[in-house]
């Protein structure tokens, strides 16, 4: 009998039954909800003790405060003790200490050392608002949760008690109108499961299961309709996984064809639903950033926070749809940060995804690094600026040509000197842009044949109607797969004069030398011959008395010896010999003046002054053989004010302004034909280092040959007995050498001369 008790206990604790099971998730559901009620009513009642007993507590806490606060003050310790004796009898209190406002101990009482305080709380007391110590007390709950917890102990068991009776009767409910009915059932659906079907259904005895018992013969019938089907349908699902395989493996492939090159390619890919505010980045972004692919997250803030400020706008309207072409295309430069502190360049290409209303939802973005080449155009832009600013800075004309004859390169020094800006004369022809300069085209295309430099020298041409004259060096180069021609054009105009100034000097320096010699060799026997003349003057003279003595002592009449030597022009002739040798001695008197060195001594002088002593010279010594006077001349003065003051040798400067004014009064004169108004302009300029003064007429003017060589000894363009060709040579030598200036003269012919002296002030 036991045994039959046990096995039935067994069986049903291990026999999965419908009867079993409700019968167990009823009794749970029951237990549970009474546990849980009971669990709760307890905590509510554990709590509101709890709070009540504390509440008390505190408020005998307070209390106590206010009765020691007369023994504490009249230090009555005897009445302390029995208070604290008093309040310590609670369960609840384990240690009370009364200490003075300085931490003295007044009285201390302990009634459990072993117990921890689940409060301490400490009230100060006052005596007539006055701090006389502070009372601390050790409080424990413990006695009143084990109180509590036997109570709940009680409860359960009392539930318990209830809940197996429940069992009792439930189980035996269950057996009669539940267990017994699902096994009738149970057996008839298992000969449904096996394809038999039964005769007839037996009759249940509840109406609930009667109406399944009765259900179950259309359902055999329906099972065998839905067999077919359900073959048919299995098939067809079959064939739909076949096909979901297949579509499963190709995007498989695809995503790890994807996967493959976002792994393998260098840029860094980021994807994004507009909807949402999370991207997602491939490892090899984070890694351009310098980041592992943990150490960021998928949020759209941290793309942004990491660029830099002034792209960041841009980048922003980018990343929510905004500014992409027709197509979706979207491209852009900007710079972020990376994990070292620095900004590096990124060039972003997106794709903007747009769904079938045309509306934007997806945008896929790739990012390559670019800051090398970024830096790279950065400096070949310096580069470029450098070479650019070289070729702005330098004094030659920089001109670039095609093989068209169109410019391509114009520096600023050819914009000075044309007044064209670089932007006005590229892909102009050549020609135009430097008119006075076009006879050198052909010149321009040897070099594009023959591939190296062509140098054309002293081209002469006019700038401004004033002649100037270039040498033109052409190199032929390659840019951007395209020949190009650079001329670099050097005005050498004042080189030149200043070439024939040293030329001119060397040649006054080597002539003063012979000068010197001839001077000394022919002074002599001139002498002799001046001397002579003037004896055989003499020696015919009637006024002396030694001639009439002597020409009686030999018989002849001094006076018809006069009367023959007129008749045959004699004297005529001894005039002549005594002119010309005062002519031979003044030649030689200039060329030791050229050959001496000055030491005259310098003065301050109006220089305004000596020019107007050179004008009345001039005007009082100077006769044309036409009888032109230089008094006709018209004298044009332009001074200067502040250049009236120089320091000067003025007999020698007077000299040097006398020359030049008689010789350009003599080439008026020559003038053929005629000038109508001749006129000889005089200009003062004051500078920092000196004046200059020139003096510029209108007459027939001189070329080239003649304008080189003006300055030389003995060289002279006018008629035999007319000029020693000295003045010049000697004017150029007190200004050079004595004064430490500078003379020259520029001239065209049929356009007038104009000479120029610096005198530098004295030092």
């Amino acid at each position: 009998m036991q045994s039959f008790k046990t096995n039935k206990i067994v069986q049903f604790f291990c026999v999965n039954s419908l009867s079993r099971n409700l019968l167990l998730g009823t009794v749970t559901i029951v237990c549970t909800t009474i546990l849980l009620l009971s669990f709760f009513q307890y905590s509510q009642v554990y709590r509101h003790s709890l709070t009540t007993v504390e509440q008390k507590t505190y408020h005998k806490i307070q209390n106590l405060s206010k009765i020691l606060a007369v023994p504490v003050w009249n230090i009555d310790l005897d009445t302390v003790e029995r208070v604290l004796s008093v309040f310590s009898e609670s369960s609840t209190v384990l240690q009370i200490r009364i200490d003075e406002p300085d931490g003295k101990l007044i009285a201390e009482r302990i009634s459990d050392t072993e117990t921890s305080a689940d409060h301490i709380i400490s009230r100060d007391i006052f005596y007539n608002d006055q701090n006389i110590g502070r009372l601390t007390v050790h409080l424990s709950f413990a006695k009143f949760r084990q109180d509590q917890k036997k109570k709940l102990f009680i409860d359960l068991f009392t539930v318990g008690l209830l809940l197996v009776a429940i069992l009792i009767l439930t189980q035996i409910i269950l057996d009669k109108y539940l267990k017994k009915p699902l096994t009738q059932l149970s057996d008839m659906i298992t000969q449904l499961r096996t394809g038999t079907y039964p005769d007839h259904y037996p009759k249940l005895s509840t109406r609930e299961l009667q109406d399944i018992a009765t259900n179950f013969e259309e359902m055999a019938k329906q099972v065998a309709l839905r067999e077919t089907e359900l073959t048919r349908i299995n098939k067809q699902l079959q064939d739909n996984i076949e096909e979901r395989k297949r579509v499963e493996y190709e995007l498989r492939s695809s995503q790890e064809q994807f996967s493959l090159i976002a792994a393998s390619t260098m840029d860094g890919i980021l994807d994004r639903k507009l909807d949402e505010d999370t991207l997602r980045y491939t490892p090899r972004w984070k890694e351009l950033l310098g980041y592992s692919d943990d150490e960021l997250t998928n949020s759209i803030a941290l793309w942004l926070d990491k660029v830099h400020p002034d792209d960041r706008e841009m980048t922003e309207a980018l990343s929510n749809g905004h500014y992409y072409d027709e197509s979706g295309r979207a491209e852009m430069e900007f710079r972020m940060l990376h994990k070292d502190g620095n900004y590096r360049w990124f060039l972003g290409r997106g794709q903007l995804l747009t769904d079938q209303n045309g509306k934007p939802y997806r945008f896929i973005c790739s990012h390559s690094d670019i800051t090398h080449k970024k830096q790279a155009v950065e400096r070949l832009i310096s580069a470029k600026d450098m070479l650019q600013n070289i070729i702005n800075c330098m004094p030659s004309l920089i001109v670039g040509v095609t093989q068209e004859l169109t410019v391509t390169l114009w520096n600023e020094t050819v914009e000075g000197y044309t007044g064209i800006n670089a932007e006005d004369a590229e892909g102009r022809l050549f020609k135009e842009m430097l008119p006075d300069l076009s006879d050198i085209e052909p010149q321009i295309l040897q070099s594009f044949t023959q591939t190296t430099p062509v140098s054309v020298p002293k081209v002469a041409s006019t700038h401004d109607n004033v002649s100037v004259t270039y040498d033109i060096v052409i190199f032929p180069v390659t840019i951007n797969n395209k020949q190009v021609a650079v001329l670099r054009i050097d005005d050498i105009t004042e080189r030149l004069r200043m070439e024939e100034r040293i030329i001119q000097s060397e040649k006054m320096t080597s002539i003063s030398g012979l000068a010197a010699g001839m001077a000394h060799e022919i002074n002599n026997p001139l002498g002799g011959i001046l001397q002579g003349v003037q004896n055989v003057q003499r020696r015919f003279s009637p006024d002396l008395p030694p001639n009439v003595r002597a020409a009686e002592q030999l018989g002849c009449s001094l006076e018809k010896m006069t009367a023959y030597m007129e008749h045959r022009e004699i004297y005529g002739l001894l005039d002549g010999i005594a002119e010309s040798g005062k002519r031979a001695a003044s030649i030689i008197a200039n060329m030791l003046e050229f050959s001496r060195s000055s030491n005259t001594k310098r003065v301050p002088c109006n220089i305004h002054d000596l020019i107007e002593k050179s004008i009345d010279l001039a005007a009082s010594d100077y006769m044309l053989k036409t009888q032109q006077r230089f008094r006709q001349i018209n004298i044009i003065r332009e001074f200067d004010e502040s250049a009236s003051q120089i320091s000067c040798a003025p007999q020698e400067i007077e000299q040097v302004l006398l020359n030049l004014l008689k010789n350009a009064a003599q080439a008026l004169a020559a003038a053929t034909p005629p000038v109508e108004n001749p006129t000889i302009a005089i200009t003062t300029q004051q500078s920092n280092s000196g004046v200059m003064i020139s003096i510029a007429d209108n007459g027939p003017g001189m070329n080239e040959e003649i304008r080189k060589r003006v300055f030389e000894p003995f060289y002279t363009t006018k008629p035999v007995g007319d000029g020693t060709g000295l003045g010049l040579s000697v004017s150029y030598f007190i200004i050079t050498n004595n004064h430490s200036g500078r003379i020259s003269v520029t001239s065209a012919q049929d356009q007038g001369a104009e000479f120029r002296v610096f005198l530098p002030h004295a030092m």
